[in-house]
């Protein structure tokens, strides 16, 4: 649309529209913004032209210019079931859950049966930690599409969440049936069911962080009580005999947002990090504690990175990798004399290591011992933790410090 030509008929305007619908539908958004704007500084009351300026501000991100339309499209046609759901998705985006609640709750006193107002009233339940309400809402969608993905999957997770084993691993099941391919359902269902597996698929890892990047930190701080990262740093400060020591390049594996690089970045001159969750990236980003940050699982990164590391990072991380030994073979292998390498793990009572019904990997202190000696590291310091909580207790842990085998002791 040539927006230097104003419309000035009421023939024109149709064509107008019409073109700003065309670029709008092509994904040109920013051109359709404008041919919106222009049509509404000659038709300002058009409750359509409002409604769908609000869906390409949306489309852009731009969620606060997207309620404001929306909310002039909803003050022109009041009670517009299809306004009142775009209301409640912007304050959903906006961060307002209860805003969002609100206009949910509109839309369903209009159109009690509205799948898409039900599903999403659960996620903000669920969000706020309100799982019971959250899982009332999945059942309401399930009992009027039974094969909604979404609701049955976020529905499983919840009974696992809680430990309500059986009731968990029907729901997954079930989620199987509907989409075979869905490897990080199956290896949930795997979890629970005590099959053994020696790795957690990416798609698990990087769906599960995306999911939850936003509230990550808040939640893991907050409400589990998570420190590991000054805990580790700490334990590095009493395994180094000779006082605390500089590091010239670190590698932070499995950064996620970048708490680890925050406790551990006045000691090391350029620290890297890698993951897999572009959203926790984003986060890892802003504490400005990385020299660079790649998208990236830990292993492909290792096969084909050239640098070398005097200090390796990985903090509550391989509870969501499994079997350690190309890891720590593939450290050794870029790693300067002298290097070491600071991580924790989770507790497991027994020999060797084990996906548990969590979803998590446990891995016994024999098992670490073992492998750092197979593959050229030297325990230095293993100290019990306390890794979070979970529901009533906490999860235990180890925090490890080992050294690159065959250098003087730090």
């Amino acid at each position: 649309m040539p927006m230097e030509q104003q419309p000035s008929s009421g023939g024109s305007l149709n064509q107008y529209f019409d073109q700003a619908c065309q670029a709008h539908a092509d994904g040109r958004f920013d051109e359709a913004l404008q041919g919106y704007l222009a049509l509404l500084d000659l038709v300002p009351a058009s409750a359509l032209l409002h409604y769908n300026l609000g869906l390409v501000y949306y489309e852009l991100t731009r969620y606060s210019d997207s309620l404001r339309a929306f909310a002039v499209a909803d003050s022109l046609t009041p009670g517009d079931v299809d306004t009142l759901f775009n209301l409640a998705l912007c304050h959903g985006k906006s961060g307002d859950r209860l805003s969002a609640i609100t206009f949910y709750e509109q839309v369903l006193a209009l159109c009690a049966d509205h799948v898409d107002s039900l599903y999403n009233l659960g996620g903000c339940y669920q969000h706020l930690h309100q799982d019971d309400r959250a899982s009332d809402y999945y059942r309401r969608v399930l009992a009027l599409a039974p094969d909604y993905l979404s609701a049955l999957n976020n529905l499983a997770y919840l009974h696992h969440r809680a430990g309500e084993v059986d009731e968990a691993i029907a729901l997954y099941a079930r989620v199987l049936e509907l989409k075979p391919e869905d490897e990080s359902v199956r290896y949930l269902l795997a979890a629970l069911m005590g099959l053994p597996l020696e790795q957690a698929p990416d798609e698990y890892v990087r769906g599960f962080f995306d999911a939850y990047a936003g509230d990550f930190e808040r939640s893991l701080v907050e409400d589990l009580g998570y420190d590991n990262p000054s805990r580790l740093y700490e334990s590095l400060c009493h395994a180094e005999a000779n006082g605390a020591l500089a590091y010239a390049h670190g590698l932070d594996l499995g950064c996620g947002t970048g708490l680890s690089g925050q406790a551990f970045k006045s000691r090391i001159e350029v620290l890297d990090g890698v993951d897999l969750s572009a959203a926790m990236l984003r986060q890892a980003a802003e504490k400005n504690c990385y020299h660079s940050l790649c998208l990236d699982s830990i292993d492909h990164f290792l096969h084909n990175t050239s640098e070398s590391y005097d200090f390796f990072l990985a903090t509550d991380v391989f509870i969501y990798v499994g079997a350690l030994e190309d890891i720590f073979t593939m450290a050794h292998d870029h790693a300067r004399p002298g290097a070491l390498f600071c991580f924790s793990t989770e507790s497991l009572a027994d020999e060797g290591f084990r996906l548990l019904p969590t979803g998590r990997f446990a891995y016994s202190s024999g098992y670490i011992h073992t492998l750092a000696d197979s593959t050229g590291w030297k325990v230095l310091s293993e100290e019990p933790t306390r890794l979070r909580r979970e529901r009533d207790d906490w999860i235990a842990g180890e925090l490890w410090i080992l050294q690159w085998e065959g250098s003087s002791s730090v």
